[in-house]
């Protein structure tokens, strides 16, 4: 077959039953094929809010993923081109292709596969605002498919120099510039290998048993076809490419060199072609399926206790119980109210923040960082920060709440939240740094092996290391936040720190599990009652990027994760299963706190809710045929995870209102809830959403429907013409 050069054409497929026979065989270059046209189709226009954000690119970005895009449209040439080679030799069909030549409409096929990648790269979200960054990003498109060329010529022309003499020449068999045809000419004719090494081979090829010289070694000289050693060098090519991103990553160059998360995608389609292509050409000539092997070798390690995700936790110190009473009534929190007339037991902030990836982070931290900002100007400026008391927070508002109660430090003469206006910006700098590039790294570098050999993840630093892990070094670099949870106890009872609960849940009970600087006990006759982090490990502490990475462990970006340990460990979820907004929570802490107070010390609270998404987005009826039953359970489920637990909340807050209004404690509530569109999920925001993200505070503070804001400012400044604007417009409800 590989000598066979006579003049026919390319393709010889003799009737339906050969084609249909090759689409079998080749269904695994067809599916990643399709799937490197459709991910930025799906990305940019079906699951937008998710995966759109891949595709935030810059020049050095662009760079990296058209490389790696150009590898992989090539290893699905290679990979087609193999089995229509070898079809008749392998599989005992009718054969494929005649003439082992690449014509240059086959080559530019393959490379318009990228299309979709290349204009999705360059043009989307809103990157390209003038004819001039459109051709700056377009330049560093070009750069990354030249040099993927200049990588795939070297490729060839060494497979060329190594490979066996052919029936017909390179210059033939592959299209390409004269003079590079003219190298491979050269390469051809190179004696490389000596012929004492040859004649060892030939025996080597010859000896083997027919499964492994059939389709893969020249049946009369016994060396390897040379698309074969064509298929040999790519693969080689790609894990040196692989290999070089991966230490750019570790080397902590990847920032620098700008590799995202679109071209660790594209790495792990690279790999998925490469490993199930060839299980696949070996297997199919004995027609047993693909999946036999994976069933066999790859999920009965995944049902061994070392291939599950991990968490670290350590011996800590012994706490003592901090109660919740304690903190509301706190001295210096209390006192930095007790001044005014109007508040003469005090007053204090208690804070909710719902869940929402990225956004929720960086819409938390820019309403904290707002309202610390906006009050602190004037002529009677309020340190916003020293007065909150409690924050109880979900997924991604915990991100946002870790950046800014990380600022509540030991400084100088005094302590608090010691943040000036220029580390105010910082803060929410850092809840909107993109996680997304961490993320896809470790599912390439880590968890895909993770999952292909749990045999091998043996030592505890194997075990923890994967997204979730990722996650967290980003998290920590970015705020240099080297805390323990513990370490934020200090200071929650003097009143210069707030308590903070980072909410998540347990997995086999579904009870919320809270990572918590203050006690809140559960009532036992209570079902379900909530866990403490300090009930199940007592006299043990977790760093608090562990904690808050925990409870934002968003559905299948990030791992459901246990304690390391050789026991059984409750694994542990978002927050957002049990109570996306927070408010639970916070109302059973502030129930316990009040309850324990003696009224005359009771001071009056703010109660402050951060939404990250519009409430009101009410989803009109639509027509659905039966296939609708197959997925409508899992669309309810979402549903009542959000517009459930808000109408439960709600009544929470109603009924909290009521009650403690008839004890006379003062209570004022307000609202601040992102009203724009086309929000992420995912962990990285797009220019526009970061401009979204200021121009809805803006709205929130000085905007026609600014009643919580002015709700906000009454409470600290009860003499301000704020106070009479509120009146105006009426009190607003608990909710």
């Amino acid at each position: 077959m590989a000598e066979n050069i006579e003049v026919v054409p390319e393709a010889h497929f003799g009737g339906s039953t050969a084609k249909l026979q090759y689409a079998y065989l080749l269904r695994i270059p067809i599916l990643i094929a399709l799937a490197l046209i459709l991910l930025p189709v799906i990305s940019l226009f079906v699951l937008r809010e998710l995966l759109g954000n891949l595709f935030v690119l810059d020049g050095w970005n662009i760079f990296w993923t058209m490389i790696v895009a150009m590898m992989l449209a090539w290893s699905i040439l290679v990979a087609i081109r193999v089995v229509l080679l070898n079809g008749k030799d392998r599989f005992g069909v009718e054969q494929g292709l005649r003439r082992d030549v690449v014509t240059p409409s086959a080559l530019l096929f393959t490379e318009l596969l990228v299309v979709p990648m290349l204009l999705a790269s360059v043009f989307s979200n809103g990157q390209t605002p003038s004819a001039g960054a459109a051709f700056a990003r377009l330049g560093a498109a070009a750069a990354g498919i030249v040099t993927a060329h200049v990588l795939g010529f070297l490729t060839l022309f060494i497979a060329v120099l190594l490979s066996q003499r052919y029936g017909q020449p390179p210059e033939e068999r592959y299209p390409g510039f004269p003079w590079m045809l003219k190298l491979l000419s050269w390469a051809y004719h190179r004696d490389v290998v000596s012929a004492k090494a040859r004649t060892s081979l030939e025996q080597l090829g010859h000896s083997l048993p027919m499964a492994f010289r059939a389709g893969y070694f020249d049946l009369r000289t016994g060396l390897l076809y040379p698309g074969q050693w064509l298929t040999f060098l790519l693969l080689a090519s790609s894990i040196a490419l692989y290999w070089t991103i991966g230490f750019l990553k570790q080397a902590k160059l990847g920032e620098s060199f700008g590799v995202p998360a679109i071209a660790y995608v594209l790495l792990l389609l690279l790999n998925l072609n490469w490993i199930l292509s060839t299980l696949a050409f070996f297997l199919d000539r004995y027609r047993i399926p693909l999946i036999l092997p994976i069933l066999v070798f790859i999920v009965p390690g995944n049902f061994l206790q070392r291939s599950d995700h991990y968490y670290a936790v350590h011996a800590g110190i012994a706490v003592k119980p901090i109660s919740p009473s304690r903190v509301l009534t706190a001295p210096s929190r209390v006192a930095s109210g007790a001044a005014d007339p109007r508040h003469p037991r005090g007053r204090v902030v208690v804070i909710a923040t719902a869940g929402g990836g990225i956004q929720a982070a960086a819409w938390t931290a820019e309403v904290l960082t707002g309202l610390h900002r906006q009050l602190h100007q004037g002529n009677k400026p309020v340190n916003f920060g020293d007065s909150v008391a409690m924050i109880s927070a979900v997924s991604g508002g915990a991100v946002g709440t870790l950046f800014f109660m990380n600022e509540y430090q030991t400084r100088y003469d005094r302590h608090g939240f010691t943040a000036g206006d220029a580390e105010l910006g910082a803060i929410v700098e850092n809840a909107e740094k993109p996680g997304l590039d961490d993320i896809a790294w470790a599912l390439v570098y880590s968890d895909f092996w993770r999952a292909m050999f749990p045999y091998a993840k043996r030592s505890t630093e194997d075990k923890l290391i994967d997204r979730g892990w990722a996650l967290e070094e980003g998290w920590l670099n970015s705020g240099n936040i080297h805390a323990d949870l513990a370490n934020w106890r200090e200071g929650v009872e003097e009143g210069w720190r707030p308590a903070a609960i980072f909410n998540a849940t347990l997995v086999e009970t579904g009870e919320p599990l809270l990572f918590s600087t203050s006690d809140v006990r559960s009532d036992p006759a209570v079902e379900p009652h909530r866990r403490m982090f300090t009930d199940l490990y007592p006299n043990m502490d977790i760093p608090l990027v562990t904690a808050v990475r925990l409870a934002s462990t968003f559905p299948f970006v990030t791992p459901v994760a246990r304690a390391v340990s050789n026991k059984p460990e409750y694994h542990v979820a978002d927050g957002g299963y049990y109570d996306n907004y927070g408010v639970y929570n916070l109302l059973e802490w502030l129930d316990e706190a009040l309850a324990t107070t003696p009224p005359e010390r009771r001071p009056d609270i703010l109660v402050i809710q951060i939404r990250s998404f519009p409430s009101d987005q009410d989803a009109k009826p639509t027509n659905k045929g039966w296939f609708y039953q197959a997925y409508a359970p899992v669309n309810a489920l979402l549903n009542v995870r959000t517009a459930g637990q808000l109408v439960r909340d709600r009544d929470a807050l109603s009924a909290f209102d009521q009650r403690w209004s008839r004890e006379n404690v003062r209570i004022a509530y307000a609202t601040f809830e992102f009203d724009g569109r086309d929000a992420p999920l995912s962990w990285r925001m797009n220019d526009a959403q970061i401009r979204a993200i200021r121009r809805e505070w803006k709205k929130r503070v000085s905007g026609p429907g600014n009643e919580d804001w002015l709700e906000v400012s009454c409470f600290f400044r009860p003499d301000s013409p704020d106070c009479a604007a509120l009146a105006g417009k009426g009190k607003k409800g608990p909710w």
